[in-house]
């Protein structure tokens, strides 16, 4: 007999992820069988908003997030359709647009004041995840594949259905009756992905299954937790973060902790200062750590964030300038680079923000006194600004503004240490 997965099973799953009763939440619904199977089970104990975007990469896309919200009003729930504008990539598209599909998303719960967002994940795609990474040479961190929640900077990610199939979701579908949009990516044997799905749909080894696989990553996801607590500990007596996006590591004490943490705390300065939603990859972290514990260490940059000897035995970990987001205009609230969250109120007409850099920290050398100031050099040139033209019209880290027709206020996006 077929699994099928009920309103009080998905209902229970969310509480459990800490999403109270009666809530409003953002659903991310692609039209497609475990989406919408989602919004429904979700929308009889919670205020569900259903949010598809329309990434533009397919002709059919625009067709399809007017046949979500079809669907959406047959059921009577809300739907809104965001669209991703501009240049799009011509390689690792799967990987840029779901970027963009998160970030539109995010931005639409932060503008609406909804705190929390749930997608369909469910225990196939936790499965491949895991498939996946191990092909990629992940650690622990990756093969404990995607987490319950996720911190998305004041949005936090539920996962509610990462215990169900897929054929449970579709059962309940067939059950009520309702017709789904069929991506025809998930077929296109061009990603990864698909070729994982195909490997597990049927198995070279007994006992390859979705369930076994993702039974191993709630296994390491006890082990991550373990690691990001000691990773923890150690962030809190290596290193130091300040609001203005930048931080301090202590090089005398890279050897203080077994090396996996070490990795796992400059993983997470990395994330910080970049403002990135993932962390470096293994390889590379750690390069980076044999870069900065030898002797004669002058610098290394990695994954947007720039690591820099100063004095005392201290570390300076930066924004780099030349990876920060390109030059946006201001609206009334804003997320810029990915690290800050910035409201305006006043005259914005032609105002853009973008990072000081070196142009507009020499304005602010002319215009202010800048001899005293605390935050050092190489991360003010990495802080957002607002400029009209060339002109420098307000710094807010730095208690700068030249247009008393305009306020504009800052705070940070995430902290130092967060979920992965």
């Amino acid at each position: 007999m077929t699994e099928i997965v009920s309103v009080d099973d998905v209902t229970a799953a969310m509480v459990t992820l800490g999403v109270p009763l009666g809530t409003p939440v953002a659903v991310g619904l692609s039209g497609g069988a475990d989406s919408l199977a989602l919004a429904l089970l979700a929308s009889d104990a919670f205020q569900v908003t259903c949010l598809t975007v329309d990434h533009g990469l397919r002709e059919a896309s625009s067709r399809e997030a007017v046949q979500a919200g079809t669907l959406c009003n047959e059921f009577g729930i809300k739907h809104c359709t965001l669209v991703w504008q501009g240049s799009k990539p011509s390689s690792n598209i799967q990987a840029y647009a779901r970027d963009a599909r998160y970030d539109l998303m995010v931005n639409w719960c932060i503008e609406n004041s909804v705190a929390f967002l749930a997608t369909a994940h469910h225990r196939d795609d936790q499965a491949e995840t895991v498939l996946l990474r191990l092909a990629r040479g992940s650690g622990v961190y990756g093969l404990a594949g995607m987490a319950p929640t996720r911190d998305l900077g004041g949005v936090t990610l539920v996962r509610p259905l990462l215990t169900f199939p897929k054929k449970a979701l579709r059962a309940y579908l067939v059950g009520r009756a309702c017709e789904w949009i069929e991506d025809p990516s998930n077929k296109n044997e061009d990603f990864d992905r698909v070729k994982i799905r195909k490997l597990l749909a049927d198995p070279p080894v007994e006992g390859l299954r979705s369930d076994r696989l993702a039974a191993t990553a709630r296994r390491f996801q006890r082990s991550r937790a373990a690691l990001e607590h000691y990773e923890a500990l150690w962030l809190g007596r290596a290193a130091e973060s300040f609001a203005e996006g930048y931080a301090y590591l202590n090089a005398g004490l890279l050897d203080s902790e077994p090396e996996e943490i070490i990795l796992r705390g400059l993983a997470s300065l990395c994330r910080y200062v970049s403002g990135g939603d993932y962390v470096p990859r293994m390889e590379k972290l750690q390069r980076l750590f044999s870069e900065i514990s030898a002797d004669g260490f002058r610098g290394q940059t990695l994954y947007g964030a720039q690591f820099t000897p100063v004095a005392n035995g201290l570390i300076l970990i930066s924004r780099e300038v030349a990876a920060v987001q390109p030059r946006t205009l201001l609206k009334e609230t804003n997320t810029w680079d990915n690290r800050f969250e910035i409201s305006a109120k006043g005259d914005m007409a032609g105002r853009e923000i973008d990072a000081l850099g070196e142009a507009g920290w020499q304005q602010l050398k002319v215009l202010t006194e800048t001899r005293d100031l605390l935050v050092p050099r190489q991360a003010v040139l990495s802080l957002p600004a607002v400029f009209k033209g060339t002109k420098v019209q307000s710094v807010p880290h730095l208690a700068y503004n030249a247009d008393d027709s305009l306020t504009v206020c800052v705070g940070q996006k995430r902290k130092l240490v967060t979920k992965k």
